[in-house]
C-alpha cells in the first residue's frame, strides 16, 4: 500500500527549489527536528540551520541544507520558506 501524499513547496527569496507531492518531510525546527506526514495538524514554526529531508513517492530521499526561515503546514500542504537552501543529495530507499 502506497503512503499518503501531500503537497510540498521549498522556497527561498530568489527561487522555488522544489514543488511536488511527497510522502514525508523532516525539517530542522527551532526546538529540534520535526517530521510531517499527510494529515498532520496545522502548525507554523521557525527553522534552524540543518538538513531538510524529503521522501518522494517511490521512496527516494532528497536532502538540502537550510540556514533558517519558517515552516508551515495546513490542509495537507507544507511550505518551507528558507533564508537559503544549498546542495541536494538523493538516496534510494529499499
Amino acid at each position: 500500500m502506497a503512503a499518503a501524499q501531500f503537497d510540498l513547496s521549498i522556497l527561498t527569496p530568489e527561487r522555488a527549489v522544489f514543488e511536488g507531492k511527497v510522502e514525508y518531510v523532516q525539517v530542522p525546527g527551532s526546538e529540534g527536528y520535526l517530521g510531517v506526514l499527510a494529515g498532520h495538524a496545522a502548525l507554523v514554526t521557525e527553522l534552524a540551520a540543518g538538513t531538510l529531508t524529503v521522501r518522494e513517492p517511490g521512496g527516494e530521499d532528497r536532502r538540502w541544507q537550510v540556514s533558517g526561515g519558517f515552516f508551515e503546514v495546513a490542509d495537507d500542504r507544507a511550505t518551507v520558506l528558507a533564508d537559503e537552501v544549498s546542495g541536494e543529495e538523493t538516496e534510494e530507499q529499499g
